[in-house]
């Protein structure tokens, strides 16, 4: 289920973008970050739709699935979620607007995921969209990182149901 980030629900996602950029000069930019809860992993994926100079829009959906160890496939699942996002997205993203997948993959050498760099971009740009990597992939490295960690957050310290005092 996607929602905005002030967690309205979002029945369509693909018309929700396609409203979004019916104007021209939009940016689709896609991201996906996970993180490692107890026995799973949790999936954040981000879309955001920019208007430059004038702000946005943005929602996300959110994916728990057994947890996976490997670092590899953990980042190739979370390319693979944004790519698939990109793909049911192109058919309604205007060829005016930038479709971009953004990866959370650093490049520098002393970075664990360094070693996959080059595969997570040949995995984006082989479904023909353009790849962003650290440090300019805030879609992925901070969005989608920052709605992740929200989540786990409130899941680990539930707020009681209005009307009820807490409980100190």
């Amino acid at each position: 289920m996607w929602r905005t980030i002030n967690d309205v629900r979002i029945e369509d996602i693909k018309k929700f973008v396609a409203v979004l950029t019916r104007e021209s000069d939009r940016r689709v930019e896609i991201g996906t970050d996970s993180l490692q809860r107890g026995r799973s992993s949790e999936f954040v994926t981000v879309v955001a739709v920019l208007n430059p100079g004038k702000g946005g829009r943005a929602a996300y959906r959110r994916e728990v699935r057994p947890r996976i160890t490997s670092l590899r496939e953990r980042l190739l699942r979370e390319v693979w979620l944004s790519v698939s996002l990109g793909l049911e997205l192109n058919e309604v993203v205007p060829a005016t607007s930038d479709l971009r997948i953004h990866i959370d993959a650093n490049p520098v050498v002393k970075h664990r995921s360094s070693r996959y760099v080059q595969e997570l971009v040949g995995m984006v740009v082989s479904q023909g969209f353009r790849a962003v990597i650290k440090p300019e992939s805030w879609a992925a490295s901070h969005a989608a990182d920052r709605v992740v960690r929200a989540l786990a957050s409130a899941r680990a310290n539930p707020r009681p149901p209005k009307g009820e005092p807490e409980v100190a």
